[in-house]
């Protein structure tokens, strides 16, 4: 058995996909219908998204919802998929300064490959124009801007602790991203979800192939 515990925020968790409830939940219905119909390795996969959540959040609860479900006699994978509420900002600053929010990560890494866990990065879906500079209902101005300059140092951090980085934001403008959110513009569609977890499941392919 292996286990995939996926860190994140409402994207992670699925929201507004109502057609198969997110990028995470397709990979559990994909590694159940494997073990049950093919008798495949089994792969227990956890949804750990929690809407608006942050790094700083993350940090608090990393280590206490990894050791309530870790098992050393398995195989861990770690999916930390964060940036789209740390890079937004209310007023004049950011909601996670873009060294507060490495730290925070840096943190979890190394927590993870403690445990001899893998783990995997996702970097930052851009938002559609019509959510570009714009208020939502809660105050949070994203901008493409910024997502980049916290792409570009996630980036950085994923050559440093020499983890591989899932590049979703090149994914959705490769595929012409207007087209791959909901009317907010911020979070995925059904087609966008799809994109992230195809990247997601070959990137999980490959690290459950190499074992720990």
């Amino acid at each position: 058995m292996a286990h995939v515990y996926c860190f994140g925020d409402s994207i992670t968790r699925g929201e507004n996909d109502p057609v198969h409830g997110g990028w995470v939940d397709r990979l559990k219905r994909l590694f159940i219908g494997r073990f049950l119909r093919e008798g495949a390795h089994e792969v227990c996969v956890f949804n750990l998204g929690i809407g608006g959540e942050t790094t700083r959040s993350l940090k608090k609860r990393f280590l206490p919802e990894l050791n309530a479900r870790f098992d050393r006699e398995e195989r861990s994978i770690v999916i930390l998929a964060y940036g789209a509420n740390d890079a937004a900002r209310a007023g004049k600053s950011h909601l996670t300064p873009a060294g507060l929010y490495l730290e925070n990560l840096a943190y979890c890494i190394r927590a993870a490959k403690r445990k001899n866990a893998k783990v995997l990065l996702l970097n930052i879906t851009p938002v559609a124009a019509a959510a570009e500079g714009r208020p939502t209902p809660s105050g949070k101005v994203r901008r493409r801007e910024f997502i980049g300059r916290y792409n570009a140092a996630l980036k950085l951090l994923a050559r440093e602790n020499k983890v591989p980085l899932l590049d979703v934001h090149r994914a959705f403008v490769e595929r012409g991203s207007e087209s791959l959110f909901n009317a907010d513009g911020v979070h995925p569609n059904a087609d966008g979800h799809g994109v992230i977890y195809r990247l997601a499941l070959e990137a999980l392919t490959d690290a459950l192939k190499d074992g720990r």
